[in-house]
């Protein structure tokens, strides 16, 4: 008969008792369980339905038998086995402690627990402030408010889905005192600049590693890299079943310094002494207390189980290839997708932070905006192909009911990056086995097969002038014509009615129009009220709010010849100031957004003065231009070239139009500062209404040629760019080409003025003798377009010209 003595047993036999097993068949158990388990998943392999499961079994047999013996053995709660999962974790991570516990949320709420306790050296108090991202789980949060901390929420990129340092450095205040990074998916911020920013802030550091087990940083020492985890105070882990290994439940806090591990060590046992590396010291200083009941911290009961160690010892020897088939899978799989057309008009793939080597737990996607309104489809859609996803952690945390009940009043919108994750994002799991080709490519196939539409959101700057609000009334009267129309939002009163659960445009004031609604896209007017567009905040407030996919860029800063020649510095920095925050703000908000395509508005003011005519777009640049508005002509050609740069540097859809002179409606009809069609309304109105017949002295010469196109043709014209024109040289737009003597004369038929009409022949105000512009690139791309004849456009505006007086 064997001995069946075992240290720690709770049964055991003297060695010369009659053993209840025989020795020469105690394998037979060992087979028995392996075939038996062996068996059950086969037969659970046959009932898997899911192409691509979100996890997958990540033990077999090994850890069984290995939980089995301790089973056996009668060995239930922490011992051999744990002290042997804590060396041999300690050893893999490289950290000179390890505490293994009951689960990761266990392990985050006892490094909290450590960084509050009175009894370390170095402390937080109750209401110090700690910095946690704003994508986090429940118990990256929780912890800090049990411990009497306050969290304060910082925002993510979208692109690492991780914080970065200068959303860091935004938030920090004198009360904060820690800061608790959350890894997600297996990547992280680069840990050396956070390092940094904890040291020179003097901060502590937990880093909640539940997802990103095996992850490595540079850590600036050479080409030196270290696990994630080990650059803070406290790393905390998860064993959870989904997780890079496991041990069912289970979790693990590490730590740098003997202080910390016996804090640690007695806060996860009931604040007792038991397990302290100096508990001799401690207890013979109270000889009247039983030792094994001294007590001297706080504690919970966070004991992992000892088959719980059991299975982790078995799990640890595979995590390297767990890891190794987790980098490589996600490798192909994006590979795969990357090589379709589709994909990247469609969504992007989270990308690894700089310096740092994911072991990816998960594949995280977010979706391009003009996708958003699809994403619950979209994700129901992936489930009944077989394709599990989950959020990204719980998404924005900010949104969750408990932060309004537990936290200070936040705004979920003052975090544009967490919130792109929660509206636009997800994830799908990345296995720790080596996956076959075939199903990866299946993967990619219904990822990208679904049908998806875009909905657009256009902002448009200087929706007050002529131009802003003719494409406001295009999209109303198109909108209204096919019944698209959802919600009109105006500062002031709209007519408008209901008609099956639609509303319906009919009439509207002249007042500010902010939004329109459609089934396919909003519309976005911006006014003064929004922001000032020559202050870059401002401006990012505005993409903030609004998260455009598209922008049509009509705001400028004018006045009249005179004026702009008499301040060229004030009226270029303003205009070359605004027109680079919208095309930065642009570019930068990309990351939250996918692409946004911006159509800016130039002039012909950029013309060269002494060009060869008609010019095209490549001539544009070639010579100096006029003098009279040359301040004005080098910011419009500033914006020009900054596109060019934009697109050839960054691949931005930045596209520009470049009209001729254009008039109509809304505009400005001062004599001096007006366009040139809507100032000769302007003084023949008021020649008419004053001496009808009497003589109306014009100033210049009267014989230069200007292009000129009624605002509501460009503004039709700039509306089909947004889907259309994607080409890197402006587009080129123009009306019909006459003499301002004619279009005087013109004006004047539709005015009814009947004196006589004279120019004073002063050749001073003339300007260029010609900007005519070759329109044959437009004409190629939009060959059906048709500009409204010069009597019909100048009549409407004349029109609009009179009603406005008479309500005036």
């Amino acid at each position: 008969m064997c001995d069946q003595t075992t240290s720690g047993n709770l049964f055991s036999f003297p060695p010369n008792s009659d053993s209840l097993v025989d020795c020469d068949i105690v394998p037979s158990w060992r087979t028995s369980i392996a075939t038996e388990w062996n068996t059950r998943r086969a037969a659970d392999k046959e009932k898997q339905t899911a192409l691509f499961p979100l996890a997958m079994n990540p033990f077999g047999e090994d850890e069984i038998l290995a939980m089995t013996e301790v089973l056996l053995s009668g060995r239930l709660t922490l011992g051999a086995e744990v002290e042997k999962a804590e060396r041999k974790f300690s050893e893999f991570i490289g950290a000179p402690y390890a505490i293994m516990v009951n689960s990761g949320s266990s392990a985050n709420l006892l490094a909290v627990s450590a960084i509050t306790n009175k009894l370390r050296r170095v402390h937080c108090d109750p209401g110090d402030h700690v910095l946690v991202p704003a994508v986090c789980w429940s118990t990256s949060v929780f912890p800090l408010i049990q411990n009497g901390l306050c969290p304060v929420f910082v925002d993510v990129d979208p692109h690492t889905f991780n914080v970065t340092l200068t959303e860091l450095e935004r938030k920090l205040t004198s009360r904060v005192k820690a800061v608790m990074a959350v890894h997600v998916l297996g990547n992280s911020i680069n840990m050396q600049q956070i390092t940094e920013f904890i040291n020179r802030h003097k901060l502590i550091l937990i880093e909640d590693t539940c997802e990103s087990l095996g992850s490595l940083c540079q850590t600036g020492i050479r080409s030196e890299r270290k696990m994630l985890g080990t650059f803070g105070s406290f790393g905390t882990f998860s064993f959870y079943f989904s997780h890079h290994i496991t041990s069912g439940e289970g979790g693990m806090v590490i730590c740098n310094t003997e202080e910390d591990y016996n804090i640690v060590r007695c806060l996860r046992a009931h604040g007792w002494t038991r397990h302290l590396t100096n508990r001799q010291t401690i207890e013979e200083k109270y000889e009247d207390i039983d030792s094994r009941f001294l007590f001297v911290n706080m504690g919970y009961n966070f004991r992992p189980l000892e088959v719980q160690g059991a299975m982790l010892n078995v799990q640890l020897d595979k995590l390297h290839i767990f890891n190794t088939c987790r980098r490589d899978n996600l490798r192909r799989i994006k590979e795969t997708l990357s090589r379709d057309d589709r994909f990247s008009r469609l969504m992007s793939l989270m990308e690894a932070s700089d310096g740092v080597d994911p072991a990816w737990f998960g594949l995280g996607v977010l979706l391009n905006r003009v996708y958003a309104h699809q994403r619950l489809e979209f994700l129901q859609y992936l489930e009944r192909n077989g394709i599990e996803n989950r959020p990204i952690i719980s998404g924005n945390f900010v949104r969750q009911p408990c932060v309004s009940a537990f936290c200070n009043d936040e705004h979920p919108e003052n975090y544009p990056g967490a919130e792109a994750i929660h509206t636009r994002g997800f994830f799908i799991g990345i296995h720790q086995v080596p996956l076959d080709q075939t199903v990866i490519n299946k993967l990619a196939n219904v990822i990208l097969a679904f049908p998806f539409s875009p909905y657009h959101v256009v902002v448009v700057t200087g929706s007050n002038g002529m131009l802003g609000k003719y494409i406001q009334d295009i999209v109303l009267e198109r909108s209204s014509a096919d019944g698209s129309i959802i919600k009109i939002t105006s500062t002031t009163p709209l007519k408008i009615v209901t008609k099956d659960s639609e509303w319906i445009f009919l009439t509207r004031h002249d007042g500010d129009l902010c939004k329109i609604v459609t089934k396919d896209s909003e519309w976005i007017f911006l006014t003064r009220h929004d922001g000032d567009l020559c202050k870059v905040d401002d401006v990012k407030n505005i993409f903030k709010r609004f998260l455009p996919t598209r922008v049509v860029h009509c705001a400028a800063h004018l006045a009249s010849i005179h004026e702009m020649s008499a301040k060229p510095v004030d009226f270029w920095l303003s205009n070359v100031t605004m027109n680079n925050n919208i095309l930065q703000t642009g570019f930068e908000f990309q990351a939250w957004n996918g692409p946004i395509k911006v159509v800016s508005i130039l002039s012909t003011v950029m013309f060269p003065n002494n060009a060869q005519f008609p010019i095209d777009a490549s001539l544009i640049y070639d010579g100096p231009p006029h003098s009279a508005s040359e301040s004005y002509a080098y910011a419009k050609r500033s914006l020009g070239q900054l596109i060019q740069w934009y697109r050839k540097q960054h691949g931005c859809n930045f596209v520009s139009v470049l009209p001729g002179n254009f008039f109509g409606a809304y505009g400005d009809f001062n004599p001096k500062t007006a366009p040139l069609v809507n100032a000769l309304i302007a003084k023949m109105e008021n020649q008419r209404e004053h001496d009808i017949s009497g003589s109306l002295i014009m100033m210049g010469t009267g014989t230069p040629l200007r292009q000129v196109m009624y605002a509501r043709d460009l503004a039709n014209i700039v509306i089909w760019t947004l889907g259309n024109y994607n080409e890197d040289a402006p587009l080129v737009v123009a009306g019909q080409e006459v003499s301002i003597y004619q279009l005087a004369e013109l004006v004047r038929d539709q005015v009814g003025f009947t004196g006589c009409l004279k120019f004073d022949g002063d050749i001073k105000y003339d300007g260029p003798f010609r900007r005519t512009s070759d329109t044959s690139s437009f004409e190629k791309f939009h060959p059906s377009f048709k500009l409204t004849l010069l009597p019909t456009a100048i009549k409407e505006t004349l029109e609009w010209h009179r009603r406005n007086k008479l309500k005036q």
